[in-house]
């Protein structure tokens, strides 16, 4: 229906003209937390374990493709139209319609139900629908040594934590990319030309 009556959004556009005008990281540093996003390499346990199961499997769940297509747009402020593209060629269920709206619901240009600005925090995702980290541990065993505290956000645990799990944060497991809290701020700012 959406493709049908507002054909601009096949052309690549945001369902909302004025979201057209948001102005996305490029450059080296786009382009390098692009490639940290595809290649699992986030420093945030759920993306990154989102990540692998997608280029493992070609299958991800609905709630990690939110997740994960939040973290792209919102914590590391690439153009949405990236992940889309991966997605569709990554994913063994791809169908153009889906997706586009997936990402466009995600990257808040899109067609939303819901009347406030969403911004996924992925640790407090992962926290509230895998508290104990078995996805986690699956798909990344670097971290599977880790207590259920920390196996969301390894870099608040302590060094004897971490040695004893056999985990080093920027060696077998990157540190976080970008801090959430910050990153949040940065994307408020972004879409200010959009309010």
């Amino acid at each position: 229906m959406i493709l049908h009556h507002h054909p601009r959004v096949a052309a690549g556009h945001a369902f909302h003209p004025a979201c057209d005008a948001i102005r996305w990281i490029d450059g080296d540093t786009g382009e390098r937390y692009f490639q940290a996003w595809c290649d699992a390499r986030t420093g945030y346990p759920l993306v990154d374990a989102a990540m692998l199961q997608i280029r493992q499997s070609g299958y991800m769940h609905n709630r990690l493709r939110m997740v994960a297509a939040s973290f792209l747009v919102k914590d590391l402020g690439v153009d949405w139209r990236r992940g889309e593209q991966y997605f569709a060629d990554q994913l063994n269920d791809f169908d153009f319609s889906a997706n586009n709206g997936g990402w466009q619901w995600a990257a808040s240009t899109g067609c939303d139900a819901q009347p406030y600005f969403r911004i996924f925090n992925p640790t407090t995702q992962s926290e509230k629908f895998d508290p104990q980290g078995r996805f986690i541990r699956k798909y990344l065993p670097q971290l599977a040594r880790l207590p259920d505290k920390y196996i969301h956000a390894p870099w608040t645990a302590s060094e004897d934590v971490l040695l004893a799990a056999g985990v080093k944060l920027g060696e077998n497991y990157p540190r976080p990319i970008v801090q959430h809290d910050v990153a949040r701020k940065e994307t408020l700012a972004r879409y200010a030309v959009v309010r």
